[in-house]
């Protein structure tokens, strides 16, 4: 946990040699390589940054974990696949409709290439990763980083969605099958945490099995606790 990726680690043995002065300094002002400036953003109060300086000394505790009931609990139908429309109704070209990541609102905004204009504005998970099409491209899958996907069915007369499911703590990518007999059948999401990857069904996003990728490395045969699935 917390060894980093695309950033630096952030593990007691590095964040104790640099201080809680010089580590409240960073948090608070931000880097170059691109971290925010925490707190004079107003994001974080002095007294939280300080908090969060004397946290990143500590060992990370294990997050808890994600499952089935989590994500049954998550569900929420908005139009059930029976009352969806048969036939597209809009006038808008599918094959010529942009999804735009509005991050920290939390949103996709549905833009018509044609004309230029918003369609709709939808309510999404946080910082959207991934707006992923379906085989047949009557829907388009999101999944924020907070690992909430939702189905957006484009056939209807405002495209929104229609179904929505957590599928983590954290998550990157969601993808829906395309196999020959299969397409759009299914859908599998992967989460960075739990380590995990659901597979659900297509039009509805009904979690049908959870797999964990916990388990040894192929190299040191050491065991690893977060094989993340992006």
């Amino acid at each position: 946990l917390r060894k980093g990726a695309t950033g630096k680690p952030l593990t007691p043995d590095i964040t104790q040699k640099k201080g809680t002065d010089y580590l409240k300094v960073f948090i608070n002002y931000g880097s170059p390589a691109g971290m925010p400036n925490w707190g004079t953003s107003g994001d974080l109060t002095p007294s939280e940054v300080d908090i969060m300086a004397r946290f990143v000394q500590h060992d990370p505790p294990t997050p808890p974990e994600f499952g089935m009931k989590q994500m049954l609990e998550s569900r929420r139908t908005f139009v059930a696949v029976d009352k969806r429309p048969t036939k597209k109704l809009n006038d808008f070209s599918i094959d010529n409709i942009f999804v735009v990541t509005l991050r920290d609102a939390g949103q996709i905004a549905l833009i018509d290439g044609d004309t230029k204009k918003i369609i709709n504005i939808v309510k999404t998970g946080y910082a959207v990763h991934i707006s992923r099409p379906s085989h047949s491209g009557r829907y388009v899958y999101t999944i924020g980083r907070d690992a909430k996907i939702d189905l957006i069915d484009l056939w209807l007369p405002v495209p929104d969605k229609v179904e929505e499911i957590k599928v983590g703590l954290e998550a990157r990518s969601v993808e829906t099958s395309k196999f020959k007999g299969y397409e759009d059948k299914l859908a599998i999401a992967g989460a960075y945490w739990p380590p995990q990857f659901t597979i659900m069904d297509g039009d509805t996003l009904n979690p049908r099995k959870i797999l964990s990728t916990r388990g040894m490395t192929v190299d040191t045969q050491e065991y690893h606790p977060e094989p993340r699935v992006a």
